[in-house]
């Protein structure tokens, strides 16, 4: 879907004509061959989303239209993983155009005024900021999830804990392999500013730069710990049902006792006490003093 907007009162508004800002939205083929063909571009400048393994760019045609393809994290089937988004900058209508195959929250692109001397570079700001900080919304919800994980490992038995972890750590290798490509994007993107006199302009680039790397510090710490509480679940998990076999094993053991003595009973032989009339309460009562004993015993021992 493709959705035109023009500058209104320094807001971004849909438009069918004076087109400053395209939003394109899981795009066909035929739209964005059609789109390339309107703005004088490369097809693959926004057919590149249409693969959700693109790698990051920063390239110019000849047109000099200016692409950056980035990536931001995005959750599909109760996973979050990493899509490519595309920003064209059109240099022929001055038009900037985003394009993504996959959810994510703009409201704030559209709630906020724009200078109309400089809206391009704060359109083209403004988007990048808002997926960017994707990836820190993303890895503060991991760290509070991870705290809560780390409360519920001490009486867990089960695998979900580790199957969410394991989701976890996917999550965050997307993560590191996305901010590291996003990066080199930013910093090819503020050498070309300077070269060409945007010093302004490359200063706001340098601080959504400076909060990529921040994100990608935070992922590969992140990382680190889920390795370290991944091997920990599996050391406590393993502990656990190391504890519960002994216990279990140390109450057969006991109940074995009460058992032998019974079969002992049950041969067909002469036995002592077999003419007593009560009998079978001395033979209960002795079981089970033997068994308290053998279970004070084995508590003594720290074997139970």
């Amino acid at each position: 879907m493709i959705t035109n907007y023009r500058l209104e009162k320094n807001k971004l508004v849909a438009s069918s004509d004076g087109v400053d800002f395209i939003l394109v939205s899981e795009p066909s083929r035929e739209e964005i061959g059609k789109l390339a063909s309107e703005y004088a571009f490369p097809f693959d400048y926004i057919g590149g989303i249409l693969d959700d393994d693109e790698n990051a760019r920063f390239e110019m045609d000849a047109n000099h239209n200016l692409l950056l393809l980035l990536q931001y994290p995005s959750v599909e089937d109760g996973t979050t993983e990493v899509y490519p988004f595309s920003l064209v900058v059109n240099s022929q209508k001055r038009a900037v155009i985003l394009s993504l195959n996959h959810a994510s929250d703009l409201s704030s692109i559209f709630n906020r005024h724009y200078d109309i001397e400089r809206y391009q570079h704060e359109i083209i700001f403004q988007v990048m900021s808002t997926l960017g900080k994707l990836f820190h919304d993303y890895l503060s919800q991991y760290k509070k999830r991870m705290k809560g994980l780390e409360a519920e490992l001490k009486q867990s038995q089960e695998n979900a804990q580790i199957m969410e972890i394991i989701r976890a750590q996917k999550s965050l290798i997307y993560f590191e392999a996305a901010l590291g490509d996003n990066i080199e994007v930013y910093e090819k993107l503020m050498a070309y500013l300077r070269a060409h006199d945007e010093n302004g302009f490359s200063n706001h680039i340098f601080d959504i730069y400076v909060e990529a790397d921040q994100a990608l510090t935070t992922t590969k710490i992140q990382l680190r710990l889920l390795e370290n509480l991944s091997d920990l679940f599996s050391n406590i998990v393993s502990n656990n049902l190391n504890i519960i076999m002994k216990i279990m094993t140390s109450a057969t053991f006991i109940m074995t006792i009460p058992a032998i003595i019974a079969g002992l009973y049950g041969m067909n032989v002469k036995l002592p006490f077999q003419n007593v009339s009560y009998a079978f309460w001395l033979i209960m009562i002795g079981a089970t003093l033997i068994s308290w004993l053998v279970f004070r015993i084995m508590i003594r021992k720290r074997m139970f």
